[in-house]
């Protein structure tokens, strides 16, 4: 009787080799994988970060921060002024939702 190698956790599979296990087109595969890519989120964004998503410097990104009541996290030790920031996902969702507008026509 035929005994198949048990699988690892290294082991790898193509995205068609996974459509066929789930009964999938792997176009329909490629889809999903996409879509949960998409939606990944990190639980924060550093300053570099924030001017990437909004497409502006550093030093606008501190300006809006400045803003906001929102707290951040630093993460500046031993007394220093200058420490890296971390800016938790929700307040950067309140801070583009409060700064949303409609275009004036």
């Amino acid at each position: 009787m035929f005994s198949p190698k048990a699988l690892t956790p290294e082991d790898t599979f193509s995205i068609s080799e996974f459509a066929d296990l789930f009964g999938f087109m792997p176009a329909a595969m490629l889809a999903a994988i996409e879509r949960q890519r998409g939606s990944y989120t990190k639980p924060f964004y550093s300053i570099e970060d924030l001017a990437d998503r909004w497409i502006c410097s550093r030093a606008t990104v501190y300006a809006v921060l400045k803003e906001t009541e929102f707290k951040v996290l630093d993460l500046a030790h031993g007394g220093k002024k200058k420490g890296s920031k971390r800016i938790p996902v929700a307040v950067v969702q309140k801070i583009e939702q409060s700064r949303m507008k409609t275009l004036a026509a």
